[in-house]
Formats: structure tokens, C-alpha cells, sequence
């Protein structure tokens, strides 16, 4: 029986964990159970699950993560506040199961570093990061020529320079495939998400972002891809459904039936890519320029996208300004090279307050 952290266990993915934990009773046991706010929804989940710890907002999220019977920590908390116990978790020894982006891309470095010194697993829980993870289960590191990263085509990317100045909050809300917060939906829709994407995947499977590619792709059927040297090209496709790659990652190495969900059925479906639009969406780029120059500016990236998305949901800049605002962030910034977890911290809330000021 593996016995599990759940932090936000009343989010998104923490409640798909908890479903799969419903599904297989037998295989897991709730140690600690986290959340940001107090809630119904948690006191039911505390009741159900009757995990030993329960804590409610940030302060203690390293005991919930650190509990000695803990074998594996979900990470799915909101923000930077997932790292600190991420790394706690680390160093007690604890695998690491990880939704929470922010963790690899401020503090990547630092993690991997560490997951690598305790032998600790940290397994991705994002769709894009999963697929790779378990495409190159099928070659070695050395034998990797690319990653490929797939993202969907949505309205908003079909619109011209004009109509995206005229994007609202609501029109970004009004998703079909994924459902997800008000912040992620803006970064989906500026592709902020995909630059995060990209700095994770630089730490999570150590490879120079050079060699990690974006490819639009409609059909949301392929999740990502892995390009070996031989030329073959390995891709994990499913239904679009987080609960799929909760559920690996809690079983892995082992897979099991996801309950609940539909099958794939591949019959009369087409599968198509094209190239990624970085001049329609100049935040991709500056996700590259952030995971090339590394330390410090991945935080900055984090921070300054964080200022200007709240500008956007409050309606006082334009949906394009929020690249803008970025970079001139990101220009403004001095990076430190190897920096420590305090650094990283007052970096991000530097770029915050610049962005603000902008």
C-alpha cells in the first residue's frame, strides 16, 4: 500500500488523486491532506479519508509533506508556494508527484539537484511532461534528438493581431477541452503555459531548451512527443483527461484502468501539426530566452506574468500588453547564475512589483 500527501487536495488535480484513491482503496492510504482556504469541501475529504495530518493554508505544508509514513507527496498547491515543501519532501526522502509548475520553474535547478542527491523521484503530472516522461521509457537519455511539446489551436490563436488587442477575461474563460483557474486560462491562452512548459521540461529531463520544440496541435489527441536519433518519434495520445496521468503517476512504475473516464476510440480520427505561431505570441519566445539564460530570470518570468495577468483580469491593460509588460520586466533584470531559494523568492516578488509599476 503506498501511503500519500495530497497538497491541494480540494483543486483540481488533488481531487482527482482523492477519486483515484476512491477507485482503489486497497493500494493507497491518506497520510496528510492540504489545502489553501477552509472549505466543506475539505471537512468532507477529512471525514472520507481521515488522513492523520490535515492543515489548512501555506505555513504548513512542509509538516503535511514531511510526515514520516508518507511514501509520495502530490504537489498541486497554487504558485510558489509549492516549493518549499517540494524540497522538504526531497530531502525526507519522499517521491515527488508534481502538478505545480511553478516549482520546476523558479527553482528547477535546485530541485532536480536535490531529487538527484536523495534519489528521489519527481514524476510530472502535467499532460505534455507525462507523455514525454513515459515516451522516453522506450530509449536512453544520450539517444534523444528532441522534444516535442504539443499545444491545442483554440479561437483566440486563430485571431488576427487586431481582434487579440480586443480579448476580454471572459472570452479566455470559454475553454472547451482542459478546465482550469481564471490565471491558468490567460496563460494558456497568451501561451505563457507553454513557456512554463518549456523551462520544466529543460530541468525535469535535462536537456538544453534548444532542443525542445512547440507544435500546435487541433485535434488534442497527442500529448507530446519524443524525437530519438534513429529518426523514430515516440507519442503518448489519450482523451484529454487529467485524471489519466494522476493516475500513473500515483501507480508508477505500475499502470492500471482509470475508472471513469471514456475510452479512446481512434477510428476516423486524423492526427495534424504545425508550427508553433512565436510571432503571434511573443511570450513564447521570452520562454526560451528565460530557460536559455537561466538562475534568476525563469522567477522574473513567473513574477512579471503574474503582475500582468492580474492587470488583464481587472481589466486595466489590453490582453496583448501582458507580453509587453514581460519583457520589459525581464530587461530590467540582472540575473544571478546559481542563485539560492531566497534569491529565487525575491526575484519573483521584484518582478511582480516592476510589473505593477509598468
Amino acid at each position: 500500500m503506498k501511503k500519500i500527501a495530497i497538497l491541494g487536495s480540494t483543486g483540481v488535480i488533488g481531487s482527482k488523486a482523492l477519486e483515484v484513491v476512491r477507485d482503489y482503496p486497497k493500494d493507497f492510504k491518506v497520510i496528510s491532506l492540504a489545502c489553501g482556504h477552509e472549505s466543506e469541501k475539505f471537512q468532507k475529504q477529512i471525514k472520507e479519508f481521515k488522513p492523520k495530518v490535515a492543515v489548512v493554508g501555506s505555513e504548513k505544508l512542509v509538516e503535511a509533506a514531511t510526515e514520516d509514513q508518507v511514501d509520495l507527496v502530490v504537489v498541486a498547491v497554487v504558485g510558489m508556494a509549492g516549493i518549499e515543501p517540494t524540497l522538504a519532501a526531497i530531502r525526507a526522502g519522499k517521491d515527488i508527484a508534481l502538478a505545480t509548475k511553478e516549482v520546476l520553474v523558479a527553482a528547477g535547478e535546485i530541485i532536480m539537484r536535490e531529487a538527484a542527491k536523495h534519489r528521489a523521484k519527481v514524476i510530472p503530472i502535467d499532460s505534455e511532461h507525462s507523455a514525454i516522461w513515459q515516451s522516453l521509457k522506450t530509449g536512453k537519455e544520450k539517444e534523444v534528438r528532441h522534444l516535442f511539446l504539443t499545444m491545442g489551436k483554440g479561437r483566440i490563436s486563430q485571431m488576427n493581431r487586431e481582434e487579440l488587442d480586443k480579448v476580454t477575461p471572459e472570452a479566455v474563460f470559454s475553454r472547451k477541452t482542459w478546465q482550469m483557474g481564471e490565471k491558468i486560462a490567460v496563460d494558456s491562452a497568451t501561451c505563457m503555459n507553454k513557456a512554463f512548459e518549456i523551462i520544466e521540461a529543460r530541468w525535469l529531463f535535462g536537456i538544453d531548451s534548444k532542443r525542445i520544440k512547440i507544435l500546435v496541435h487541433p485535434e488534442y489527441l497527442c500529448h507530446s512527443m519524443v524525437e530519438f536519433v534513429d529518426g523514430s518519434v515516440i507519442a503518448e495520445i489519450g482523451v484529454p483527461e487529467m485524471k489519466r496521468y494522476v493516475e500513473y503517476s500515483l501507480f508508477y512504475p505500475e499502470r492500471r484502468e482509470v475508472k471513469g473516464i471514456p475510452k479512446i476510440d481512434l477510428t476516423n480520427k486524423s492526427l495534424s501539426f504545425e508550427p508553433a505561431p512565436m510571432d503571434k505570441f511573443p511570450i513564447l519566445k521570452l520562454g526560451y530566452r528565460a530557460a536559455e539564460q537561466g538562475g534568476t530570470m525563469t522567477a522574473v518570468l513567473h513574477g512579471a506574468d503574474k503582475a500582468a495577468v492580474e492587470r488583464f483580469l481587472d481589466k486595466q491593460i489590453e490582453f496583448t500588453q501582458i507580453a509587453k509588460i514581460v519583457e520589459q520586466v525581464m530587461k530590467k533584470h540582472q540575473v544571478i547564475k546559481r542563485p539560492s531559494l531566497k534569491q529565487i523568492f525575491e526575484a519573483e516578488k521584484w518582478a511582480q512589483e516592476e510589473g505593477q509599476k509598468i
